[in-house]
């Protein structure tokens, strides 16, 4: 297993932190912070959307603030049929005619064939993991720290992941993105499944964050390479 992390993930803790403590200020203050809409709001989207999370200090809150500032509602879709991956998808991909471009925001899954290309925006405070496989195609997930009305949570992220490589072979796993904004342990609890008010803090743990991703893939750790990258676009 390969970690590659700079200084700088460990200034995206305070943000991350920063960020659950808006839900104990909106709470105390009457208000939720809420934006007046995300980029993308009202186009079609399946899936739950709760309205609620517990934050670190033992408040409920509402979540708008939040997803607003890392995350965006945008359609998803529900694929059915062979090679298909049921859940937040970020397109719908043909039988016989894999993307070769795609675009997974935050929640989503999606793949490309053979030489094609994953492009994962605006990673700030996410967790983007592309499964290289031997035929040169790849599948790709973006985890975020907060779930994104209709998209999978981060503890879902992986197991679809899973359920969309399959029983192909797997050449490398990658894992890019906000180091430091994250516990190892959103992986396999999200922050909002969190009901007594105890949200493990970030820990920036790049090592454990690869040990979680081998074992929820059914990887071996040597497989997984892990390093934190600078704000902004990512392609794989």
């Amino acid at each position: 297993m390969r970690f590659v992390v700079s200084e700088r993930c460990v200034g995206r803790i305070g943000p991350a932190v920063g960020a659950v403590l808006v839900l104990a200020a909106c709470a105390a203050g009457g208000g939720d912070g809420a934006s007046a809409g995300w980029p993308g709001a009202g186009k079609q989207a399946y899936g739950p959307a709760p309205t609620e999370a517990v934050d670190s200090l033992n408040s409920v809150g509402s979540v708008g603030s939040v997803r607003a500032a890392f995350g965006r509602a945008a359609g998803t879709m529900d694929l059915a049929g062979p090679g298909a991956a049921s859940g937040p998808v970020a397109e719908v991909r043909q039988a016989g005619a894999p993307a070769t471009t795609l675009s997974i925001t935050e929640g989503e899954v999606g793949e490309v064939g053979p030489h094609g290309t994953i492009t994962y925006p605006s990673v700030t405070s996410c967790l983007v993991v592309t499964v290289y496989l031997r035929d040169g195609g790849k599948v790709g997930g973006h985890a975020s720290l907060f779930q994104v009305p209709g998209k999978y949570y981060s503890d879902e992220v992986l197991p679809a992941i899973k359920r969309a490589v399959g029983g192909r072979r797997v050449a490398a796993v990658d894992v890019s993105g906000a180091v430091g904004a994250w516990n190892p342990s959103y992986f396999q609890k999200a922050i909002e499944r969190y009901t007594d008010g105890s949200v493990p803090e970030p820990t920036g743990d790049a090592k454990g964050i690869g040990d979680v991703v081998a074992k929820i893939l059914g990887r071996q750790g040597k497989e997984v390479t892990v390093r934190d990258v600078p704000d902004g676009d990512i392609t794989r």
